[in-house]
């Protein structure tokens, strides 16, 4: 029964080679063939893991970002509306002034050579240079006003919404709103048709930086 006489029943390679010789394939005994299934069924590879952080905005970020991003839009503007920013205040004011000082020598009311004065005052002050004295006398009850509406924002983008939810409810923006990203000293402004939206780099780990970096300035167009 244990005997050497009996038949060995045949090895798995003949059989394979066999089976691959009745099919009329060649047959290496190194080559896996796999059967892809149809093009219709083949599931999508799932979309990389939104970017979510938290934000609480402080009045630096909001001055630092609201300041460069003025003097950008300056720095941008056409050579002839940049001579028209800094010579008509110029005129303006020396106009009020003389107003002013003419008004005195006239005898004329107190209070109309101090608002003449005042007038001048404020158009020498809308000079270029002047733009962090405004950002910081109008920022600053302006951000105040906003914190007390979003003191805390959780956002989650991904590659097709800017999600943030806050006190003040939950918004959604698309990337394809997007109409322009900066990128300043402490953090991403996103700008939109209306509106801008401030990313500081403090709330954000360096993957999410550089994945949000990736999303943000490799958008088509």
């Amino acid at each position: 029964m244990f005997g050497s006489g009996h038949p060995q029943p045949p090895h798995r390679k003949e059989v394979a080679m066999h089976i691959v010789r009745q099919q009329g394939r060649a047959f290496a005994a190194t080559e896996l063939v796999v059967d892809m299934p149809d093009g219709g069924r083949i599931a999508r590879p799932p979309d990389e893991a939104p970017i979510r952080f938290s934000v609480a905005y402080t009045l630096g970020d909001y001055a630092s970002m609201v300041r460069e991003h003025v003097r950008f839009l300056l720095r941008r503007a056409a050579p002839e509306v940049k001579r028209r920013r800094i010579l008509l205040p110029l005129v303006l004011g020396a106009a009020a002034w003389a107003l002013a000082g003419a008004a005195l020598l006239a005898g004329g009311p107190g209070w109309m050579s101090g608002l003449l004065l005042a007038l001048g005052l404020l158009a020498v002050g809308t000079l270029p240079g002047t733009s962090g004295f405004w950002v910081a006398l109008l920022g600053t009850p302006l951000f105040l006003l906003k914190q007390r509406r979003m003191p805390v924002c959780d956002f989650t983008i991904d590659d097709a919404t800017i999600a943030y939810c806050a006190k003040a409810g939950n918004f959604r923006r698309g990337w394809d709103e997007v109409t322009g990203v900066r990128s300043y000293s402490r953090g991403y402004l996103l700008v939109f048709r209306r509106g801008a939206l401030p990313i500081p780099f403090r709330c954000l780990d360096s993957s999410q930086l550089e994945r949000l970096r990736a999303r943000a300035f490799a958008r088509p167009g």
